[in-house]
């Protein structure tokens, strides 16, 4: 009699526990948090825009070397997100989409815009994933040199599949890039600076600092003197290789001569900032590319 007792109360214990697991589950699978899933019947086979391994955010940022001369280049990858490769040419229609580039511009506080027609063209609207391979390229034409100066992107959006049996990917069918290129003075510096705080020697500073293409003419950092970080500090190289150094944080004094040796790539300059408290005695000698 107890044993009967003891196998009747395990048998309703089992059923609670599944019922509150099967309500657990539906919960789960009602907001979306698990998905249900088959372990037999053909697996779906999708494509997606691939710009980033590590993340689905689908931005890239290219930076480029300066050129004038026509250039076609694989821009954006387009993936067969299967195990094996493809089992015959599939035929991927890709749009451009300007309305992706303001999106991200709102969420990001960032101005990219989408470049006009006149500076590139897209070679191949539809993109062709061999068979035998996972991997098919949107491709483009232009001059790099068009693009300088410019914070230029250009949105991509997968439109359909010729082939059946093929499914656009849900979260990763579209993706931007960023087209930005390198002037003359990018690159990596090696920084002597000394630093005055009211007329007094406040440090020396050492160091390499990396300095970025803004413009055609100008190049930032994200040090002022390679000691206070992180402050916008700009150096702009006029016709003349005189140099202006200036600050989206700082109101930027130049005392001068500031100057730019284009034999060494040397830039010399001297400012001050918060009315003259901070005086900034840098020089900067170009050691090669970022």
């Amino acid at each position: 009699m107890k044993l009967h007792k003891l196998i009747m109360a395990l048998i309703l214990m089992t059923g609670i526990v599944m019922t509150e697991t099967g309500c657990l589950k539906d919960k789960l699978y009602d907001s979306g948090t698990i998905q249900s899933e088959h372990a037999t019947g053909p697996q779906p086979k999708v494509v997606e825009v691939r710009l980033t391994a590590s993340s689905n955010a689908n931005f890239l940022v290219l930076s480029l070397e300066n050129s004038s001369t026509d250039t076609t280049m694989d821009l954006v990858p387009i993936d067969l997100a299967t195990p094996g490769p493809a089992t015959q040419d599939i035929h991927v229609t890709v749009a451009l989409d300007s309305s992706l580039v303001d999106a991200f511009d709102t969420a990001n506080g960032t101005d990219y815009a989408m470049p006009p027609s006149s500076m590139y063209t897209i070679v191949n609207p539809v993109v062709t994933i061999p068979k035998g391979s996972h991997i098919g390229y949107v491709q483009i034409k232009f001059k790099v040199s068009d693009f300088l100066g410019g914070s230029w992107a250009l949105g991509f959006q997968i439109t359909g599949i010729q082939e059946s049996g093929y499914t656009v990917s849900g979260n990763l069918n579209t993706g931007i890039v960023s087209i930005g290129v390198k002037n003359q003075y990018d690159g990596i510096y090696a920084n002597t600076c000394a630093i005055y705080k009211s007329g007094a020697l406040l440090t020396t500073t050492n160091g390499n600092v990396t300095l970025a293409t803004k413009s055609s003419n100008t190049v930032t950092t994200t040090t002022l003197g390679n000691y206070f970080s992180p402050y916008d500090c700009e150096f702009t190289i006029n016709p003349d290789n005189s140099v202006t150094v200036s600050s989206t944080d700082f109101q930027v004094t130049n005392i001068g001569p500031n100057t730019f040796d284009p034999s060494t790539k040397t830039i010399q300059v001297s400012f001050s900032i918060l009315s003259g408290k901070y005086v900034f005695n840098q020089t900067l000698v170009y050691k090669g590319p970022r």
